[in-house]
């Protein structure tokens, strides 16, 4: 098996899996697939573009005609499917149904799943279910590694290339445990289990937290994926914290209660449709009346083959988001789909110090910032840090000038283009002591010798106001100035009543409420030495006025 990885963004791995002469992009989905009786033919899968399947080997087990069949001729030519195949263990069943009846052997199953020649067959684990107790779920953590263990002294067929389930549930010592352990082990795939009755209830906060436990303590080069994740409105926020690969078979459940996927506005009930928002060639050939009218086994047939292609599509543009640098951008158009994915959301800030390990230093276009969560990225948490370990300023610093930041950034706004020529001709036997920085929204306090870097020189967002965004200001401020403020002997700020905007029309400046608390911090640092003004030429006589003691 081959895993590449050719981009990253945020921590989603756009690559590609290569294994028995059969590839497959990431990230993916496994549609999962009935081994014997499928809603969806499997060559319509091909069409709509699965280029892997999942399905399960202990139904096929359990039918004894069938599975001599299957021995003989390979899951591959039972299933009519040339691209790779993942097969479970019948754990699954366990875990969904909590089935305490389910009797099988790992080395009976497992030994049936290379019989048949799955590309990636699943030992057969123990998934810790939601209401297990601690020492139930440590039990069944135990048992599963020492059932790892024990599947590799087993192998025998090199062209099964092992999924390595690991557990824990809500006990986050215990997923740490089994990430470590099973990290020790050879497995083609690592498979993080006991989530699908999460995804049910929309708790998608408990999913994230446990993927990114394990994304801290598992190797880096194997694909991570998630069984059971299904909802392609969670896709691309799964991506960005680490998932490359995921399974369901909510596209044709849900379809079985005539649930329809939308992007949007989450899932629909085809009785609640008057048209179809979507141009797949299922919703462009029929309307919700027509499936309605339909035959049962028809119409879950057509609904399933629409959430597939909702589902692919949405795989496509996290891809393309990967290779543009825009997940971020992405995963915050798509949270608005349902509130539990924007609260899931805060969780990126509690972990910003491992997302920054991946971000990249530099993209290809500037950052957009259209939302409150935007403030959490990764990006912004990297400068702050950055300012605090790597920035130092100017030795002939003696003056702070603080300019206000415009619709552009820069020299490129027509206004401070204009401040900043006015400074150089009117301060030119102090100029080389006053220390020009920007008052961002965004970062906080910009040097200006820092503006035309990335990402704070190249960035558009939204108007951010109140009492919270007030606060947050002011923390990313104050990081300035408690490791720089004592460099100035004077500090002053422009706040104009007017200004030309990129577009070379005259607009007021309005004080928002960050400026004003940001005019309250830097009186009470400086006293005296710290005034505000509406024009350039009379902070220049505010700084010069120290020379006539020179």
């Amino acid at each position: 098996m081959i895993f590449e990885i050719a981009d990253v963004d945020a921590m989603g791995r756009l690559g590609k899996i290569v294994v028995n002469n059969k590839t497959m992009s990431t990230p993916n989905l496994f549609p999962v697939v009935h081994p014997i009786n499928n809603s969806v033919p499997i060559k319509d899968l091909e069409k709509i573009g699965a280029e892997c399947l999942f399905t399960n080997s202990y139904i096929l087990y359990q039918n004894d005609a069938i599975k001599k069949e299957v021995i003989k001729t390979g899951i591959h030519k039972h299933l009519r499917f040339k691209g790779i195949i993942a097969t479970d263990s019948g754990a699954f069943q366990q875990y969904m149904y909590n089935n305490q009846q389910f009797k099988i052997s790992p080395e009976i199953i497992e030994k049936f799943q290379e019989e048949i020649e799955s590309d990636f067959p699943v030992i057969l684990d123990l998934p810790v279910q939601l209401n297990d107790d601690y020492d139930t779920a440590k039990k069944k953590v135990e048992l599963t590694i020492k059932r790892a263990k024990d599947n590799i002294a087993r192998r025998t067929n090199p062209k099964s290339h092992w999924i390595g389930p690991v557990h824990g549930g809500i006990y986050t010592n215990l997923l740490k445990k089994s990430a470590v352990e099973m990290s020790k082990l050879d497995f083609g795939i690592y498979a993080l289990g006991g989530l699908v009755k999460l995804f049910l209830d929309y708790r998608f906060n408990l999913p994230l937290e446990m993927l990114l436990t394990v994304k801290k303590n598992i190797i880096p080069n194997k694909p991570i994926h998630m069984f059971g994740l299904g909802l392609p409105q969670f896709f691309s926020l799964a991506v960005a914290c680490g998932c490359d690969l995921m399974d369901s078979a909510a596209y044709v459940l849900f379809a079985r209660e005539d649930r329809y996927f939308t992007l949007s506005t989450g899932t629909k009930s085809l009785n609640d449709l008057e048209e179809f928002p979507c141009h797949c060639p299922i919703c462009s050939k029929y309307t919700p009346q027509d499936l309605r009218e339909f035959d049962k086994d028809l119409k879950i047939e057509l609904l399933a083959k629409h959430n597939l292609y909702i589902s692919f599509s949405e795989l496509k543009t996290i891809r393309q988001a990967i290779r543009e640098g825009n997940l971020w951008e992405l995963v915050e158009l798509r949270v608005r789909n349902h509130p539990n994915l924007v609260n899931a959301l805060k969780l990126i800030k509690e972990h910003r110090d491992i997302f920054e390990i991946y971000e990249k230093i530099y993209k290809k276009h500037g950052r957009l910032y259209s939302s409150r969560e935007s403030l959490d990225r990764p990006l912004i948490y990297r400068f702050q840090e950055r300012i605090k370990t790597n920035y130092r300023v100017p030795k002939e610093a003696r003056y702070l000038l603080i300019l206000p930041e415009l619709d552009v950034k820069g020299k490129t706004s027509p206004s401070i283009f204009q401040w900043l020529t006015n400074l150089e001709q009117g301060a030119r036997s102090i100029r080389n002591e006053i220390h020009v920085v920007f008052s961002s929204y965004i970062y906080g306090i910009v040097p200006l010798e820092l503006i035309d870097t990335f990402p704070m020189g190249q960035f558009e967002s939204i108007e951010f106001e109140g009492s919270d965004h007030s606060n947050y200001y002011l923390k990313k401020v104050k990081i300035f100035f408690e490791n720089f403020g004592d460099k100035y002997l004077k500090c002053a700020i422009l706040i104009p009543d007017f200004y030309i905007n990129q577009y070379y029309q005259k607009h007021q400046f309005l004080e928002v409420s960050a400026l004003s608390s940001l005019k309250l911090l830097l009186k009470s640092r400086y006293k005296s030495n710290f005034r505000s003004f509406k024009d350039i030429d009379s902070i220049i006589s505010f700084f010069q006025g120290d020379n006539q003691y020179r």
